[in-house]
Order: structure tokens, then C-alpha cells, then sequence
């Protein structure tokens, strides 16, 4: 598995991406696997996300870019802190937010910044 998934504070689900990338073949599996913690998460009790990236210079497949936009659109995600993203994340990022019309991803230099917005 090219990442590490862990509740590790209630409510906010730890994303680790670092070294790797996520192939199209290993799409599904990410999917299955963040749906075991979205599905038991309601719009009044959302699912935050942490997201530790540190992937400079590395491209989601097309099948990612569709899913991320799916899942945003998802009134169960809440808040998404994403760490260790470069350019093209950035504006696939922005591009995201303006297509789902919502406003719950940001992104932060340290994981202590991204962890204190997410308790706000």
C-alpha cells in the first residue's frame, strides 16, 4: 500500500501519502479503504481528514482526480488538512473547491498548523 491510514484523534483521520504515489490500479483500494471511516461518519458529525502529501512533482491519475472530487462533494467530509503539497496540487486543489462549491480544504506548511485548524 503506497500510503498509511489512522484515526488517530477522534474525528480526524490521518492520511500519509510521503515517499509515494498512488498508482491507478490502487485506486479502488484507497477508496475501500477511506469509505470504512467515511460510511460512519454523518453531515452533522463529519469525518475530518489530515493529509501528509510529500509527493513534489508527482501526478494523481485521472481516476484519482474524479474520486477526490467525488468525496469533497460528500456532505459527510469535513474539514481537510493537507500538508506537503507543491503547484500542481495547489491548483487541482482550487479547482476542486470552485467545481464542489465548498470551502472545507486548506493547506499548511507543518502538521501542527493543520492539526490546530482542524480542532477549531
Amino acid at each position: 500500500m503506497p500510503y498509511q491510514m489512522q484515526m488517530k484523534e477522534k474525528g480526524i483521520l490521518r492520511i500519509d501519502f510521503t515517499g509515494t504515489t498512488l498508482e491507478r490500479d490502487e485506486v479502488d483500494d484507497f477508496l475501500r479503504d477511506f469509505h470504512t471511516y467515511l460510511d460512519v461518519a454523518t453531515p452533522e458529525a463529519p469525518l475530518s481528514t489530515l493529509t501528509i502529501a510529500d509527493q513534489s512533482g508527482s501526478r494523481f491519475p485521472s481516476k484519482m482526480r474524479k474520486a477526490f472530487f467525488d468525496l469533497n462533494s460528500d456532505p459527510r467530509l469535513g474539514k481537510s488538512a493537507t500538508v506537503g503539497v507543491d503547484r500542481y496540487t495547489r491548483v487541482l486543489l482550487d479547482f476542486m473547491l470552485k467545481a464542489t462549491k465548498r470551502d472545507n480544504i486548506r493547506l499548511f506548511d507543518t502538521e501542527e498548523e493543520a492539526l490546530a485548524w482542524l480542532k477549531e
